[in-house]
């Protein structure tokens, strides 16, 4: 993933690092109010419009949505073996480790095969933070290899009911 344009201005403007220099435990409540004091110290006067908190499939969903409604902000608690799907995006976005490492892999897009090839793997600890733009340019597959469940904190040029419609771009992977 890269880091470019104005957008990386918005997406880092957000303190990820001033989140992940005091990790709380994964699944920790008080996410929220850290992710809003970060906001709020680089783009005052933003104010939370709504906030759920929702157990899916083994994630924690924290939504956070602005008054803004430029973007939106998701944290999720990884447990331990959970991956997200090989994808590229429809939007931009911007994501930070919060607590304990994640794992992400990085992939190649093959258009003559229509499918991804991986090229690399990496770890990313705490206060790793990337920024990427739409399309087939940057995909990734981010999950926990760990024992212990992890926290990310994601940014995504999209209002809140896009999250599940506009943002990953699943792709197929080479064998």
């Amino acid at each position: 993933m890269r880091t470019t344009g104005r957008i990386t201005m918005l997406v880092t403007g957000l303190s990820f690092s001033a989140l992940a220099a005091a990790p709380g435990r994964a699944g920790d409540r008080h996410l929220p109010a850290a992710v809003a004091r970060a906001v709020a110290e680089n783009r005052p006067g933003a104010e939370i419009a709504k906030l759920e908190i929702e157990d899916k499939g083994g994630l924690t969903l924290y939504d956070i949505e602005f008054k803004a409604g430029r973007f939106t902000i998701v944290a999720i608690v990884w447990g331990p073996g959970q991956f997200s799907a090989a994808h590229a995006h429809h939007t931009w976005c911007g994501y930070a480790v919060y607590d304990h490492p994640l794992e992400e892999q990085l992939f190649h897009f093959d258009p003559a095969q229509s499918q991804a090839a991986l090229l690399r793997t990496e770890a990313r600890g705490p206060g790793y933070s990337c920024f990427a733009q739409a399309g087939l340019d940057q995909i990734h597959r981010l999950g926990n290899s760990g024992r212990e469940p992890a926290i990310s904190i994601h940014a995504y040029g999209v209002e809140r009911e896009c999250i599940a419609t506009h943002v990953n771009r699943v792709v197929d992977v080479a064998p």
